[in-house]
C-alpha cells in the first residue's frame, strides 16, 4: 500500500490516496504527503516540504536537495518505508507547522514516524538514512548545516539510529528509496551512490 497526500493546498484538506487512485478513508490531512507519478506508477515524487511512505515496491524520490535534507526511514521487517524532503531546521513554534508539518525537520519526522506506524511500522525498528543539507549559499547561519544537526538531534530523540548519510558540500543531490532499503543519492556533478 502506498499513501501519499497533496500537501500543496494548506486551507483544504486534501484526501490520502492508495497508488490505485482509492481514498483512504482515515487518513490524517497532516501526515502523509506526495503523490504518484503519472507516467511512473511504480515512483511517488515528494516534493519539497512533502513525505510519502510506502509497503509495496514503489520507488520514493524527491529531487532539488540543496540545504534541504531528505530522511529516509525503513523498517525492514515489516517492508515499509518512508521519505520526507524538508526544508528548514525548526517548526514547532511556527503556525505553519500544524498545516505543513513536512515542511519543517522536527514536525516533519515526527509526522513520518507516526504515518510509518499507521503503515504497520514498528518505530523501535525504524532505521535512517540522510542525505542533503548542502550550504549552497555563502551565509553566516547556513540552512543546510542547521537541517543536518537538526535531523540527529529528532532521530536521536525518537531512538532511531542513522545507518548512513550523504550530507553537506555544497552541491545538490536527488534521491531515489527503493524497495530494498537502500537510498541512492546522486549529486549535481553526476556522482552516484547507495547508502
Amino acid at each position: 500500500m502506498t499513501r501519499s497526500l497533496s500537501d500543496d493546498r494548506p486551507d483544504e484538506p486534501a484526501d490520502r490516496t492508495e497508488s490505485d487512485g482509492d481514498a483512504v478513508a482515515d487518513a490524517d490531512p497532516a501526515a502523509v504527503t506526495g503523490g504518484a507519478v503519472p507516467d511512473d506508477p511504480g515512483r511517488i515524487k515528494v516534493g519539497v516540504g512533502e513525505l510519502a511512505v510506502t509497503s509495496d515496491d514503489a520507488v520514493l524520490t524527491t529531487s532539488g536537495l540543496g540545504s534541504c535534507v531528505a530522511v529516509a526511514l525503513v523498517d525492514e521487517r515489516a517492508g515499509v518505508r518512508g521519505l520526507l524532503h524538508a526544508m528548514l531546521p525548526a517548526g514547532e513554534e511556527k503556525p505553519t507547522a500544524a498545516a505543513r508539518p513536512a515542511k519543517y525537520v522536527d514536525t516533519g519526522v515526527d509526522s513520518l514516524i507516526a504515518a510509518l506506524d499507521d503503515a504497520g511500522a514498528d518505530p523501535r525498528r525504524l532505521e535512517a538514512r540522510v542525505a542533503g543539507g548542502a550550504e549552497m549559499l555563502d551565509l553566516t547561519d547556513a540552512v543546510g548545516p542547521r537541517n543536518v544537526e537538526r535531523v540527529g538531534e529528532v532521530l536521536d530523540a525518537a531512538g532511531v539510529p542513522v545507518v548512513a548519510s550523504d550530507v553537506g558540500d555544497a552541491v545538490g543531490r536527488t534521491v531515489r528509496f527503493g524497495p530494498d532499503g537502500r537510498l541512492v543519492v546522486r549529486a549535481a556533478d553526476g556522482f552516484e551512490r547507495a547508502i
